[in-house]
């Protein structure tokens, strides 16, 4: 066999390799992709359909009264009705949160004290301030939190305005170093209030990660307290942070309520009412609620009703109030309960 054959020979069983190399690569690539766009949508709980499949389900739908359903979901939307009411009220037995767009779903546990509250006596008076009414006669009351961030406040127009509580940061420790730090204008703001007859509460933004770390705080809090009349709750602030890494975020649901039960329990035993200050994620999905039915729950929520299925006694529904006597915005709040 001469030189030339056995190149021609070589040749063609380059290109027949790199043919079969090019057209296994291409199956490989194919199953692969195939194999992962199962994977995803088993996860989620789905998968592709064709176009025959959806016609299918249609029609079978028009069979058992599915079409009158999606028929009255399409309407509301098209009402103006949000997506949240509705998924609110089909899926009654659960507590919906969503976190950065996705949608999370919580079993409601009925055996908890629930939310009693008539949202049809929530009302918006010509300020903008919502008030929780009984036969016509305004039941709930008002009041602000308020923290070093408020700068200078005049109290004497706070309460011309019709404030009868202030909440007020005593204090917080660190997400990133962890160390507990004083709001400083905590004790001028707890003397003007008492001063001008406003009530007024405490609140701790937690980072604690232990027990012992709740403690030191709740302690902290009582020390801080001892020179002034605190009628209204003593708050563990549980939260998430947006601006760093909490240091509460690799917790467990159980750590967490532990950390929580720590502090309300420091706090009873000093004589104060202990209140736990959160939102839907955390009330919801990340503390067993079911260690927590002796203790006040403040719920931060921003709407013109509020979206709880468990026993609250204050709801914030707004961060972004304006009072006279503040400059910029302030959270304001009312409260179900005269302390």
């Amino acid at each position: 066999m001469d030189s030339t054959k056995q190149k021609k020979i070589l040749l063609k069983t380059t290109i027949i390799l790199s043919a079969l190399v090019v057209i296994g690569l291409i199956i490989g690539l194919t199953v692969f992709f195939k194999f992962r766009m199962y994977t995803i949508f088993t996860e989620r709980g789905s998968r592709l359909y064709s176009p025959s499949e959806i016609r299918q389900i249609k029609a079978e739908s028009e069979n058992d009264g599915q079409n009158d359903f999606l028929a009255s979901m399409k309407a509301r939307l098209e009402s103006g009705t949000g997506i949240n009411p509705l998924l609110r009220e089909y899926y009654s037995d659960q507590f919906i949160y969503t976190i950065d767009g996705r949608y999370y779903f919580s079993p409601i546990n009925f055996e908890l004290k629930q939310n009693k509250l008539d949202n049809s006596n929530f009302v918006k008076n010509s300020d903008g301030e919502i008030q929780y009414t009984e036969n016509g006669v305004v039941t709930s009351h008002m009041g602000i939190d308020i923290s070093r961030y408020q700068g200078s406040i005049d109290f004497s127009k706070v309460k011309e305005s019709g404030v009868e509580f202030a909440m007020i940061r005593c204090g917080y420790r660190g997400y990133g170093g962890g160390n507990i730090t004083d709001d400083t204008s905590f004790d001028t703001y707890a003397r003007d209030a008492l001063t001008n007859d406003i009530k007024i509460g405490a609140y701790f933004f937690s980072q604690a990660i232990t027990t012992e770390e709740a403690v030191e705080e709740a302690n902290y809090v009582i020390e801080k307290l001892k020179p002034y009349n605190v009628e209204y709750p003593v708050v563990i602030d549980i939260e998430e942070v947006t601006a760093g890494t909490s240091r509460q975020e690799s917790l467990t649901n159980t750590e967490l309520t532990d950390v929580v039960v720590a502090f309300c329990e420091q706090i009873k035993n000093a004589g104060y009412t202990p209140m736990i200050y959160s939102n839907s994620r955390y009330f919801a999905g990340k503390l067993e609620m079911e260690r927590l039915e002796d203790y006040e729950k403040w719920y931060a929520f921003y709407a013109d009703v509020p979206y709880m299925p468990y026993e609250f006694s204050m709801w914030q529904y707004t961060n972004q109030g304006t009072i006279d006597g503040i400059s910029g915005d302030v959270d304001l709040n009312i409260s179900f309960k005269s302390w």
